[in-house]
């Protein structure tokens, strides 16, 4: 009797002991593969020294980004994920140290005018054709087209054939797009989570662009404009 006991004693330990190493097994598994690898995200973060502000229009170099780790639900929209897509891009705002780099934050996609550059709005009379399907970010050429004298509205390019279009030489190549613009000047985006590079649908019909311009382009093309010339805006793809 007093042996069974004993057995059932051990066994009782064994199973007590088993639980205890199965338990802490899986709270390193947790600490050390669930939580920084499925529960958490690497981000890019800012390294200012002396807890000082890193000022908007700043270009960033490799001494301000480092990554880390944070859990998925602290992580913002849009975030960054490798050092390589902010490296030399400029900031949009202040920021402190260890703030979590966002697109928002970054001019990643370089729609900020730098000192020669500006944005500059093209007026939709100005317009000869345009795609419907443009999104800021786009990139398009730019020809100027002697429009006849009572010929109606602007068309869209995804409308016009290269027998109703004569060829001409790319007036300015490669612009920047930093917003479209509806009739009633809201910004044209995608409906689906607003995105705007889907293309499937839209928020509302393009009307007319902003583009970002040097300062000395934008004065010749006002020039232009001036005389009469209209704009074929063609989006492009790099």
């Amino acid at each position: 009797m007093a042996t069974q006991h004993g057995r059932l004693l051990k066994r009782n330990y064994l199973f007590a002991f088993l639980i205890l190493i199965i338990g802490f097994g899986g709270l390193l598994g947790y600490d050390l593969y669930f939580k920084p690898y499925v529960l958490s995200q690497t981000v890019v973060k800012i390294k200012v020294d002396d807890g000082g502000i890193l000022p908007k229009n700043h270009e960033l170099t490799a001494d301000h980004l480092y990554l880390d780790s944070v859990q998925t639900k602290d992580v913002p929209a849009g975030f960054i994920r490798s050092v390589d897509q902010v490296k030399h891009k400029i900031t949009n705002v202040n920021l402190t140290d260890g703030s979590i780099l966002t697109e928002a934050l970054v001019d990643v996609n370089e729609l900020e005018p730098q000192q020669d550059e500006g944005i500059f709005p093209i007026p939709k009379d100005a317009i000869y054709a345009i795609n419907g399907s443009l999104r800021s970010r786009d990139k398009v050429d730019i020809y100027l087209v002697d429009e006849p004298a009572g010929s109606g509205p602007a068309a869209t390019a995804d409308e016009e054939t290269p027998q109703e279009i004569p060829a001409r030489k790319v007036f300015l190549s490669g612009v920047t797009v930093n917003y479209v613009r509806t009739e009633d000047n809201n910004d044209v985006l995608d409906s689906e989570n607003g995105n705007n590079n889907n293309r499937f649908t839209s928020t509302g019909k393009v009307a007319a662009p902003e583009l970002k311009l040097k300062k000395s382009d934008g004065e010749l093309l006002g020039t232009y404009l001036e005389q009469g010339k209209k704009l074929w805006i063609v989006r492009v793809v790099e």
